[in-house]
């Protein structure tokens, strides 16, 4: 990049320096080229009396004098175009053919000049500066010579072009030696700040490869200008939430490994105990396949709640949501868990307000049974009161109980997969630790939260907060 920018620089200024000299070349000629033709003209103005063929003598001292004033060789002509005086003496008597000569001598226009190119080897009838010693440019100018209105002859001044071609040139040089001094400059300048900026980018580049091979655990240092330094932090959030995931992922596989052994070890000793024993007593061999019994079920249900949190997280991205009725959820959800609640002999209220939010009947479903049931389980005395509230923007479902509560250091950690504030009873409960991680993944899906309060000892309030629908079909009643 430094070097294509350095190219396309270098080729921009002495593009600059050749349109640069170009004007100044072509205002000094314009500029010289006027001059001398107005001067041609007073020269033919001031040579028309010095025309008498008796004396050239006078004629001849005249343009010697004005050659010399005007830096240049002047020739006076007839009409014939053939030179009658010549100051540098050794052309007279020759006819010259320039074009200059017949525009005004033969086309009648009252100025004319030409340029040409000098070489010192050329003929001295084609060339009136042969004793150049190199090869130059040169102008001729012509204006005619009138005597009474009537064409008498011409004058011809030539004169070099050179100091201007050398000033020119010299310009050019200069130009040229601070445009290389700008490109030496600005290449220092680029490879430098290249190299500030590419170095941050290379080490990112180098840690990326490394990541690619080792994972997690890379960082790289910051440094450099704002934006590689965001870029750095960027790289160094993105190899932390790598790093977490993996933790979660080690962490989830390790418990869901322990979560579906557990009862697996529990069923083979059960098993072991009654294939080993010669005589086994029947109400024993019925108590141990009751247990065998509870273990299936308790595997079934991890299972089901790990297929349950696999497929909220393959369908997160293509989540389909339409108006749900809230309160129609709640009412279901209790009429189904009344025979648990009466079982245990534990009140269970309802305070159910019309609320329409976006998300899946199925899905909510889940939400409102694992936080009513999970209150049922964890309650042995008192009441679990379930309400649906609206606000402005939001409904809430909110179920609160007189159970054992949480101990503050856990309320952070409830929702993690397979997190449980008393192993022991959970088990015995029949909790898999999943029930919490579906609530909150499912309510996350439909732009929602969940809030835990509690006491120890005293109870718990979980609070689900969801978005109310505004559609049409919300304002209908939407689906139950």
């Amino acid at each position: 990049m430094v070097a294509i920018y350095l190219l396309v620089t270098t080729v921009a200024l002495f593009a600059i320096s050749f349109v640069i000299s170009g004007l100044v070349e072509s205002f000094l000629v314009t500029q010289r080229t006027e001059t001398q033709s107005e001067e041609t003209m007073r020269l033919a103005l001031e040579l028309a009396p010095k025309l008498d063929p008796s004396d050239t003598n006078e004629l001849y001292d005249l343009i010697v004098e004005r050659a010399q004033t005007m830096n240049g060789r002047i020739l006076v002509l007839d009409v014939d175009a053939v030179v009658r005086a010549d100051s540098a003496s050794y052309q007279n008597g020759f006819q010259l053919p320039y074009r200059e000569v017949r525009d005004v001598l033969v086309a009648g226009k009252q100025s004319s000049y030409g340029f040409h190119k000098i070489d010192r080897t050329d003929d001295a009838e084609n060339n009136i500066w042969t004793r150049a010693e190199q090869t130059v440019w040169a102008v001729y100018y012509t204006a005619p010579i009138t005597l009474d209105g009537f064409y008498v002859g011409a004058v011809l001044f030539s004169t070099l072009l050179q100091d201007v071609e050398d000033a020119v040139n010299s310009i050019i040089t200069k130009i040229t030696v601070a445009f290389l001094g700008v490109v030496l400059v600005m290449a220092g300048l680029s490879f430098a700040m290249s190299n500030v900026v590419t170095k941050p980018i290379l080490e990112l580049t180098n840690a990326i490869r490394r990541m690619g091979k080792q994972g997690g655990g890379v960082r790289v240092e910051v440094h450099g200008t704002d934006e590689t330094v965001e870029l750095g932090r960027a790289f160094n959030r993105m190899s932390e939430q790598i790093e977490a995931h993996d933790r979660v992922r080690d962490e989830f596989v390790s418990n869901a490994s322990h979560e579906l052994k557990t009862p697996l070890s529990t069923m083979k000793l059960l098993s072991e105990s009654i294939l080993y024993e010669e005589n086994p007593d029947p109400a024993l061999m019925k108590e141990f396949f009751q247990d065998v019994n509870h273990e299936v079920d308790r595997l079934s249900r991890v299972i089901t709640d790990l297929l349950r949190l696999v497929q909220i997280d393959e369908t997160e991205s293509k989540v389909q949501a339409v108006p749900v009725r809230l309160d129609a959820v709640a009412h279901r959800v209790l009429e189904r868990l009344q025979p648990l609640a009466d079982k245990k002999g534990i009140a269970l209220r309802a305070a159910l307000q019309e609320a329409t939010v976006a998300g899946d009947a199925m899905r909510l479903e889940q939400v409102a049974t694992n936080l009513i049931e999970n209150a049922l389980k964890y309650t042995d005395e008192g009441h679990v009161e379930v309400r649906v509230l609206t606000s402005d923007e939001e409904a809430l479902l909110r179920v609160t109980d007189t159970g054992i509560g949480i101990p503050e250091e856990a309320q952070t950690h409830v929702f993690e997969r397979f997190y449980r504030v008393d192993k022991a009873r959970s088990r015995g409960t029949g909790g898999t630790g999943l029930g919490l991680a579906i609530v909150e993944r499912v309510v996350a899906l439909y732009n929602g939260y969940v809030e835990v309060e509690s006491k120890l000892g005293e109870g718990s309030t979980f609070t689900v907060h969801l978005p109310l629908c505004r559609t049409d079909a919300a304002e209908k009643g939407g689906t139950a």
